[in-house]
């Protein structure tokens, strides 16, 4: 019982009327320090006055985010790779111990689904899992269709643009896996349109499903994928290079909240820019 409560009391602080806005900052360790991570610090001070619903990040970035704002609810990825090695393979770098000593409020997991490591991080995820039903820690998986080819990342782009529907399958293969295992927040690629992105949301199996931003884009299709990804039954956003690397980031924040928390237009929000 008390980790069960221990969840909803952990869930609800990341959301508002069942949405939520996440902004991730995990890149600073994936990348590197470039762009608008060079110099986090400052970054997240303005992600923070900005009032996300929470931050993901690794421990430096709680550490930065509680210098800014000691309520702000925050998200501990506890899985890690980087493009110096081999990306698509996500190894362990925390606890879910670790997170309850310090306060956080919810972990997140990496599964690249397709990977030839895909068996590693899936038997990761289970264990991630159970670990945090045991403590009453909120799951959040970063479920991605992701492979290896020629030596780099494959994100299924081509199948994406070429056979839409062939492409929601595997989005929905990777968040219905998600579910199965215990998770109680799914991140994954918006799909493209709205209705192969409710064959997603069906597959969640009425877990919250909140999109990923992916690489920056222009504010306007960005914008528009939100709203998309709200109309066909997503609980939120979680952008990364579109919110730090923003030329405002609180201008482009507000357009966002307006469109996951009023149904904004993204059309009306782009008379802001």
């Amino acid at each position: 019982m008390e980790s069960i409560l221990g969840k909803k009391r952990r869930l609800a602080r990341l959301f508002q009327d069942k949405k939520t806005v996440i902004v991730p900052v995990d890149d600073s360790l994936i990348f590197g320090p470039k762009e608008g991570l060079f110099e986090i610090d400052t970054t997240i001070e303005k992600i923070v006055k900005s009032k996300p619903n929470a931050l993901l990040g690794f421990q430096r970035d709680l550490e930065l985010v509680s210098n800014q704002n000691m309520l702000m609810p925050f998200i501990l990825n506890l899985t890690a790779s980087t493009v110096l090695g081999q990306h698509t393979k996500k190894t362990i770098v925390s606890s879910v111990e670790f997170a309850l000593q310090n306060g956080v409020d919810c972990v997140a997991c990496h599964v690249n689904f397709s990977s030839i490591y895909e068996n590693e991080m899936i038997h990761n995820f289970s264990i991630i899992s159970q670990e945090c039903d045991k403590l009453g820690m909120p799951l959040l998986a970063i479920a991605y269709p992701r492979r290896e080819k020629d030596g780099r990342d494959y994100n299924y782009e081509d199948l994406k643009q070429n056979d839409p529907d062939a492409y929601a399958d595997i989005v929905a293969h990777a968040v219905r896996i998600s579910a199965e295992l215990g998770a109680d927040i799914i991140k994954t690629n918006y799909t493209g349109s709205i209705e192969t992105f409710q064959k997603v949301i069906v597959a969640a199996n009425k877990k919250p499903v909140i999109i990923a931003g992916g690489a920056k884009s222009l504010v306007e299709n960005s914008l528009k994928n939100a709203e998309d990804a709200m109309k066909a039954g997503a609980s939120g956003i979680s952008y990364g290079r579109n919110v730090f690397n923003a030329e405002n980031i609180e201008l482009y924040m507000n357009a966002i909240k307006s469109i996951v928390f009023q149904n904004e237009c993204y059309k009306n929000c782009l008379k802001q820019f």
